[in-house]
């Protein structure tokens, strides 16, 4: 029943909102259209004034993806130079046998056995 009357309070509020838009359009056009333009004055005033708040409210961000940006660009002139060096140092004649991949043996891991016996006694704290 709440949403009911508050749906019907919102129509009523915008039926007399449009009423009124009307109404100055038909008696005054060249006083709607300033007052048109002087609305979206100020809110692009405000939209501009928030925005430079919350921009340099958090300046140590800007410092760190700087920061972040320099050192990527470092690391990507270093890797490059290093394939470009690796690429001039592997490029040989292609033999017409395909050489074969070397395999690498995993080495074979063994359990090592420890003296497990019961000290039930020794090692609790408790005693």
């Amino acid at each position: 029943m709440g949403r009911n009357k508050f749906s019907i309070l919102l129509y009523i509020i915008v039926g007399l909102a449009v009423i009124g838009l009307v109404s100055s359009l038909i008696n005054n056009p060249g006083k709607f259209l300033i007052s048109i333009l002087v609305a979206i004055g100020v809110a692009f005033v405000i939209f501009m004034i928030f925005t430079r708040i919350l921009h340099n409210r958090s300046p140590g961000a800007n410092d760190e993806m700087k920061k972040y940006r320099r050192a990527a660009k470092q690391s990507n002139r270093k890797y490059t130079n290093q394939n470009e060096h690796l690429r001039k140092r592997t490029t040989k004649p292609a033999s017409p046998l395909k050489t074969r991949k070397k395999r690498r043996h995993v080495p074979h891991l063994t359990v090592i056995e420890g003296k497990k016996t019961n000290k039930d006694n020794d090692d609790r704290a408790s005693n």
